[in-house]
């Protein structure tokens, strides 16, 4: 008999529950909005999904500026060759003889470039520029840009 009403409370328990857990649809013209992250009056998201990524200056040191920082926005002015060992970058150069992109998913506008080497996939380079390539990664894109208006005068 005591097995039978330590069962009871417990299966009563169960009950209520698996009772929490049933759902059911109604659906009336009057029922409370859902809210949803979307853009406000000013044109702003949810403060809890806004990221600004850093916006960094690079050096160019011995003819080489090597960016690292991922999820940034790099500006730099004239270097010899600029290597992105980044992942989702923005890098703005204005003139430079090779640009190496090594990871995926970033984005070099260059004012001139004479070479283009992509080793990781994804990445974009944009400038008005006629560079030689040598694409090894995949879905890597050479197109018009605009002028690295962001860039340091360094």
């Amino acid at each position: 008999m005591k097995h039978r009403l330590v069962l009871l409370p417990a299966a009563g328990l169960a009950l209520l529950v698996l009772a929490g857990c049933t759902a059911t649809e109604t659906s009336t013209a009057a029922s409370t909005p859902t809210p949803s992250v979307s853009a406000g009056p000013s044109g702003d998201a949810a403060s809890s999904s806004d990221y600004v990524p850093p916006k960094l200056t690079a050096e160019c040191v011995d003819g080489t500026a090597t960016i690292t920082e991922d999820s940034a926005v790099v500006s730099l002015g004239d270097c010899e060759n600029v290597v992105v060992d980044a992942s989702n970058t923005v890098v703005n150069v204005r003139n430079t003889t090779t640009i190496t992109m090594t990871k995926s998913i970033s984005l070099v506008n260059a004012d001139r470039v004479a070479d283009v080497v992509f080793v990781g996939n994804g990445n974009t380079v944009a400038t008005d520029s006629s560079p030689v390539v040598d694409d090894r990664g995949e879905d890597n894109l050479l197109g018009p840009g605009e002028p690295a208006a962001d860039a340091s005068d360094g």
